[in-house]
């Protein structure tokens, strides 16, 4: 029974020296390469191609990476035009701070978790700033997943 509880101190003064080595986060700016700083943005606004036009306001909410976790991104849609929607993220505000971003889309994961695809559930591809659906229209829900490459402005 001692050697159990013995075991049991050692391992949470184990567990916390560990913690205390960890030490405290970066700063949200530090995470932010001069370039190529891949991130993962779940959507908090949907665009399509129909509803949609140059201008309109997007905004997410950074899942990956952890340094940033629950930071919001906001950007713009750059062109919504019948298969084409392009847009792109153009600041990053965690901690109360702004921190000005250029970014690219790399991949697509739509709101019903199927990557690849819209949120019509159409194969899409990427292509310079954004997707290009194989159908008509394109959209992409709140709750979609993107991921960017991003860089600091």
């Amino acid at each position: 029974m001692k050697l159990k509880i013995a075991l049991v101190v050692a391992a949470s003064l184990c567990g916390s020296y560990a913690l205390a080595q960890s030490g405290p986060l970066p700063e949200p700016g530090s995470v932010i390469a001069t370039s190529n700083s891949s991130m993962l943005i779940k959507m908090t606004t949907s665009m399509s191609t129909t509803a949609s036009k140059p201008g309109d306001p997007i905004a997410g909410e950074v899942i990956d990476p952890r340094e940033l976790r629950g930071a919001r991104v906001q950007g713009k849609v750059e062109r919504a035009d019948h298969d084409i929607l392009a847009f792109s993220f153009d600041k990053v505000i965690a901690d109360g701070k702004t921190f000005p971003i250029q970014s690219k889309l790399l991949s697509v994961t739509s709101s019903k978790g199927n990557e690849g695809r819209d949120d019509l559930d159409q194969r899409i591809r990427i292509e310079g700033a954004g997707l290009i659906a194989f159908g008509i229209d394109s959209a992409l829900d709140e709750g979609a997943e993107v991921r960017i490459s991003a860089w600091k402005k």
